[in-house]
C-alpha cells in the first residue's frame, strides 16, 4: 500500500471562489443583480480534499518552486512607483 498526503485542492464546483450563482434578484429600483449562495459542494471553503501519493506530492511541491521568483534577480531591479507605472503606461 502506497502513503498517500491529503492535500486541499480547489473546488471543481465554483472554480475556488467559494460562492456559485444563485439567481436573478431585484432591488427596490426595479434593477436586477445576481445573487449567490456557497458553494453546495464545499460549504464556502473553496477548496476539495484530495489524497496524493508521495511521488505526486513532491511532484506538486517542484512545480510551487518553479512558480517563485528568483528574489535575488528581483532585488537587483530598479523600483518604480504607482505614479511612474501610471505614467508609464499612459506614455508620459
Amino acid at each position: 500500500m502506497t502513503p498517500k498526503v491529503h492535500i486541499l485542492t480547489r473546488c471543481a464546483t465554483c472554480d475556488g471562489q467559494a460562492y456559485v450563482f444563485a439567481r436573478i434578484d431585484y432591488d427596490p429600483a426595479g434593477d436586477p443583480y445576481e445573487r449567490y449562495k456557497a458553494c453546495p459542494d464545499c460549504q464556502g471553503s473553496g477548496t476539495a480534499p484530495r489524497w496524493v501519493t508521495l511521488p505526486e506530492f513532491a511532484d506538486l511541491l517542484d512545480r510551487t518552486l518553479a512558480l517563485e521568483p528568483d528574489w535575488e534577480e528581483l532585488s537587483h531591479e530598479r523600483a518604480i512607483s504607482q505614479l511612474e507605472d501610471s505614467r508609464e503606461a499612459a506614455g508620459i
